[in-house]
């Protein structure tokens, strides 16, 4: 056969092979992410603010679901030991999901209301803190994903002699992290306190596949209309968290387990925000990396990009890097920040992105607030525009 004649032929295949949608990894976040600026920050004076999560309403307005928990030092009524949740750390008992709204994606957002709240009902299993939150639309509903816990006075970690009685004590609480869910007709339902709210979590760890921990959830539709949802919890005997991936065939479950992802040390992450790209027929992941080896991305606590064909064997993306521990400001400074985590990725109908959403602080949350009070304020939601 002539050479000339092989370019129509291979031309053909070309356009048979797109046409039928072949899978692509071509996803790079470097070239779309533009400049903040003060319209993109949003923050509390009163309140440190975390863990975003943006959806477009019926309104047309844009919803942001977040954690919020007061500056300062705790009362000690309930617990001798309630000092530890002083400052930044009081996420773990009294974290609050709130809600804000803005008129465009990109911001600025106003704080509305606070959705869901502990009570402190020591029947609950969502006793306290209330956090991790992601909303999600599918079908008809809206669901809104949460971590939460209560109290566990009984539960012990082996060598417990060789941890101090506060981290002993932190983990009574931490330890009893679930994973529920809420459903509504609209936004507005979900505001005004008309959804529907199981009495039991949607996830709690089994002891067998799963330890101590549920958290970080991020739910997703795959492309057999099954539903995806990624997880943390605990493997015995190995030093990072692990995450598991369960389906469904209902967003509000019950799910079952497929297996673990992120397995290897160079792969370890946290704060996984999951979709399915219908273009490039792949699920992808964008995560806070957690490890200190920079074989994923050169960085550790940059934010990263992961992805799938099947939703349980995940891999590095074609472009791994999604940013930096930093913000490019519109007036052409760059802010170096302590923490740049919880992302999430606000998609279109198919699958891409149009606006990441990160929890970051400047100076280290945890240390210096009692102290120097200008530390309270370290904490904030920026929105990276996309173009």
């Amino acid at each position: 056969m002539k050479i000339k004649s092989i370019f129509p032929l291979f031309s053909l295949l070309m356009l048979i092979v797109l046409k039928a949608g072949y899978a692509q990894d071509n996803l790079d976040f470097q070239p779309l992410l533009k400049e903040v600026d003060s319209s993109n920050i949003f923050y509390s004076n009163n309140h440190y603010t975390w863990c975003s999560s943006v959806i477009q309403g019926e309104d047309g307005k844009y919803h942001m679901f977040y954690s919020r928990w007061s500056h300062g030092k705790r009362s000690l009524d309930d617990d001798s030991m309630n000092y530890i949740f002083n400052g930044f750390r009081g996420w773990c008992k009294y974290s609050e999901i709130a809600h804000a709204v803005a008129e465009h994606i990109n911001g600025p957002y106003k704080y509305t209301a606070t959705l869901l709240k502990g009570d402190g009902n020591s029947t609950k299993w969502d006793r306290f803190t209330m956090h991790n939150p992601q909303i999600r639309k599918f079908g008809k509903y809206y669901y809104l994903y949460y971590i939460s816990n209560s109290f566990d006075p009984t539960f012990k970690v082996k060598n417990d002699k060789k941890i101090d009685k506060d981290w002993a004590h932190w983990l009574k609480y931490n330890c009893t992290q679930a994973i529920g869910v809420i459903k509504a007709k609209s936004i507005k339902d979900l505001l005004e306190g008309k959804y529907e709210k199981p009495e039991q979590p949607l996830m709690r760890p089994d002891n067998i596949n799963t330890f101590e921990v549920a958290t970080n959830p991020t739910v997703t539709q795959g492309p057999d209309k099954r539903y995806y949802m990624m997880y943390k919890s605990r493997k015995p005997n190995v030093g990072n968290m692990t995450f598991y991936m369960a389906v469904s065939n209902k967003p509000d479950g019950p799910y079952s387990m497929l297996g673990e992802v992120f397995t290897s040390a160079d792969m370890a992450c946290e704060d996984p925000c999951m979709w399915y790209d219908k273009t490039n027929k792949r699920f992808y992941a964008a995560v806070k990396y957690y490890s200190h080896s920079q074989k994923l991305v050169p960085q550790f606590g940059a934010l990263a990009l992961v992805t799938s064909e099947n939703g349980l064997n995940w891999k590095a993306a074609a472009h791994p890097l999604i940013s930096l521990r930093e913000m490019k400001m519109k007036d052409g400074k760059k802010v170096d920040l302590a923490h740049l985590e919880r992302p999430f990725v606000v998609t279109d109908k198919k699958g891409k992105p149009i606006a990441l959403f990160a929890a970051a602080s400047i100076e280290e949350p945890t240390k210096g607030e009692m102290e120097n009070p200008a530390f309270e304020n370290n904490s904030f939601n920026v929105c990276f525009p996309i173009k």
